[in-house]
């Protein structure tokens, strides 16, 4: 299935105004969601087999029950594809394993391309080296929003306040993050959504999933507990460089077989990946003031300068037939956010440019930048009120499929991996380093 969704950052002082806010919105809807409880374990390869095929593997246990998901990346900053599964815990002294027979059989070819798996020797996956690398703690708080209501971008989207922690080794990082998920209706509601939170509580943009966060954080404890703590440390900081510097491949398809409408899109969807993908980087960089510091800082600023200039030249000659034109105000803020950045650069003071960096990056003026250009990437409204679709099913291009419904009305079957085509929607030729998905 796909799911369609943004996920921010919350500033620690808007959290508590946050909270409060989901809660009313909760308690004043005709059927209140409880919070529940999610605790996950994530697999992969010491050498990061999925992560460089932009997947993600855990077995989490949600509530009373137990799912094994397979996520990875779809076509732009707000898709994700997923493979939801049921899992049972494992048994009393025995560690929690993932097992690879569970998934659908796309998903699976996809695990066999990417991990080298062969389902007929080894049903299972035991022997393709799968090992837990992290684990996440949250408390999830969720509510149902109506967004556009009476206008052709109308839809429901849901609301869930994550809350917790992510845990490799004897490191943890705090989670304090509000994803905005379609539950129905048009992707544009999600937009919208984010673009009213970001005015009112300054929350930012972030493409760093929780997977993303949780490998940084095992490679920094594998680092920290490694035979040779200073060369371990160098290494574990070039595989995360390589991971925040990959390059999205460019779309499959020829461009002969595609409109130029359909080109340009593809290329605004890239650019705007790296985009927020430096900025994101740079957003949960560390603070401080020293060389370590500002190194990764500036590099993550140059790449999205080099972004900024790609995503003005291409939206300046958006079609306004078939593809919505980013307003014209956000090309003009992507003109001062480049400047901003090129002197900051220029300046390269550790003790003062690390962290304006960083603060540049969080700000709302990046994040709405980002909205804007999402937003000329939507599908055309239809001419009457959209109508109310499942969420698993709102971009898919092909017939609807069944499934067995999971919590909150979500399609688990995983029959959403497959395109049109009736290939599978994971593609392990687009293999790269930028790093898991959730």
């Amino acid at each position: 299935m796909q799911e369609i969704e943004l996920k921010f950052q919350i500033p620690a002082d808007a959290l508590e105004t946050v909270q409060t806010e989901l809660a009313c919105l909760n308690q004043g809807s005709r059927k209140p969601i409880s919070a529940i409880a999610l605790r996950a374990a994530y697999f992969d390869t010491p050498q990061r087999h999925l992560a460089q095929s932009r997947m993600a593997l855990r077995v989490r246990q949600e509530g009373d029950e137990w799912v094994q998901t397979l996520k990875s990346g779809g076509t732009n900053t707000m898709i994700r594809l997923e493979d939801n599964r049921p899992a049972r815990p494992s048994a009393a002294g025995e560690p929690l394993m993932a097992d690879l027979s569970r998934h659908s059989e796309a998903a699976q070819k996809a695990l066999s391309q990417a991990l080298g798996w062969q389902p007929e020797a080894d049903p299972s996956g035991a022997k393709v080296g799968l090992v837990e690398l992290y684990r996440t703690d949250i408390t999830r708080h969720r509510a149902h929003l109506s967004v556009g209501e009476g206008t052709p971008y109308e839809g429901k989207v849901e609301l869930a306040l994550d809350l917790g922690h992510i845990f490799a080794g004897d490191l943890s990082v705090p989670v304090n993050e509000l994803e905005i998920e379609l539950v129905s209706g048009h992707p544009m509601a999600v937009v919208l959504a984010g673009h009213d939170w970001v005015k009112r509580r300054g929350l930012w943009l972030d493409t760093q999933t929780k997977a993303h966060r949780g490998d940084a954080l095992a490679r920094q404890a594998a680092a920290l507990h490694g035979s040779d703590p200073a060369q371990a440390q160098q290494q574990a900081a070039q595989k995360l460089k390589a991971l925040n510097e990959g390059k999205l491949p460019r779309a499959a398809a020829s461009k002969s077989r595609r409109s130029p409408d359909a080109v340009m899109a593809a290329e605004m969807e890239q650019a705007l990946e790296h985009f927020t993908t430096a900025m994101s980087a740079l957003g949960a960089a560390a603070s401080g003031g020293n060389e370590d510091t500002l190194t990764p800082a500036l590099a993550q600023a140059q790449r999205a300068v080099r972004a900024l200039r790609r995503l003005r030249a291409l939206t300046q000659k958006v079609d306004a037939r078939t593809v919505k034109r980013v307003p014209y105000g956000s090309l003009a803020q992507a003109r001062k956010l480049s400047q901003q950045l090129r002197a900051r650069i220029a300046a390269a003071r550790p003790a003062q440019e690390a962290a304006a960096l960083r603060a540049m990056a969080r700000s709302p003026e990046v994040s709405a930048l980002c909205l804007d250009v999402l937003s000329g990437l939507m599908p055309a409204p239809t001419p009457m009120a959209a109508p109310v679709v499942d969420k698993a099913k709102a971009w898919e291009h092909k017939p609807p499929q069944s499934g067995k419904p999971g919590k909150g009305g979500q399609q688990r079957s995983g029959k959403g991996f497959a395109s049109a085509s009736g290939k599978s929607a994971f593609n392990p030729a687009r293999k790269t380093t930028s790093g898991p998905k959730r």
